[in-house]
């Protein structure tokens, strides 16, 4: 006989080694991400302490969130930073990122989700 096609087996040892390389992928991708999301936290924090530095060399006081966003205040280029969902590395552990988002603690310096910008740092 003289059957074009593949066997069922084959079929079946497809399937195990495509399943296989998927589960080395998903975490390298949650990694990924989660790196990502992180350098962007990073990035937003660093932004949110320059404009903080900008309001006290303006105004005298050290501003809470919303007196750099409000009113349409030109501390931000391009508009408040908007925070990311998913993951992120938060001492060196990867964790979801929770719902709060961006203020400014007693202290004058930019928080996400209650931390600061040195506790966002990944694994060495």
């Amino acid at each position: 006989m003289n059957q074009k096609g593949f066997a069922t087996l084959e079929i079946i040892l497809m399937v195990m080694v495509v399943g296989i390389l998927a589960t080395m992928a998903v975490p390298q991708f949650e990694k990924i991400t989660a790196a990502a999301n992180t350098s962007k936290v990073q990035s937003d924090l660093a932004a949110i302490n320059t404009a903080v530095a900008v309001y006290q060399m303006e105004k005298g006081t050290t501003p809470s969130y919303s007196d750099l966003t409000a009113n349409n205040a030109t501390y931000f280029e391009n508009g408040a930073p908007q925070p990311p969902t998913g993951k992120i590395y938060i001492n060196g552990e990867i964790t979801d990122i929770g719902s709060t988002g961006y203020n400014i603690n007693g202290d004058g310096k930019a928080t996400f989700n209650s931390k600061t910008a040195d506790e966002f740092v990944m694994k060495k």
